[in-house]
């Protein structure tokens, strides 16, 4: 789920299904946005041969519902902040694979909540994601610990109390 743009690295994600392929591993990888890679990606698909494990939904602003069949998340990104898909996946219950960019090695904890796979390391990538296929209750447990995770970690009432305490240690009053 994001813009299709260089930076995002879905063309990892589309070897990473081929490879998946290779191995006799069945899956569905469904890509959520739209942006200017959208043409170039669809063609790489059909190239691949991946026209019947790759999907393009397109933009859509219901994330809890395509989180909510999914199985897994995927991010792949060469370059990130603190991406909000996996914050979302996290509170939907689902693991994560996703490359070491920006926050994500604060968010997801590698072996407890998801895999967190060195950039470039395509192998690992998809030795991950043949795990989480391979064995659903790892899968399930991982999704669950994540939203424990995110419930404690990322929620509004967190952030709020947060908020406030570093409001009052500037000397703000919150009244």
């Amino acid at each position: 789920m994001g813009s299709l743009v260089p930076r995002k690295r879905w063309d990892r994600l589309l070897l990473a299904a081929l490879e998946l392929k290779r191995r006799g591993l069945d899956c569905l990888v469904q890509i959520a946005g739209d942006g200017p890679l959208r043409g170039s990606l669809r063609q790489c698909a059909q190239d691949l041969g991946l026209t019947n494990r790759i999907e393009f939904i397109g933009y859509t602003e219901d994330i809890p519902r395509l989180l909510s069949h999914a199985t897994f998340l995927v991010h792949t990104a060469d370059h990130e902040g603190c991406p909000n898909v996996v914050m979302e996946a996290m509170a939907c219950g689902r693991a994560v694979v996703s490359t070491d960019v920006g926050d994500v090695p604060y968010l997801v904890e590698d072996g407890k909540t998801g895999f967190v796979v060195r950039r470039g390391d395509d192998t690992t990538l998809v030795a991950r994601m043949a795990t989480l296929i391979t064995q659903s209750d790892l899968c399930r447990q991982m999704g669950e610990a994540g939203r424990v995770k995110a419930e404690r970690e990322f929620g509004l009432d967190r952030l709020l109390v947060e908020t406030l305490a570093a409001y009052r240690a500037s000397g703000g009053r919150d009244t």
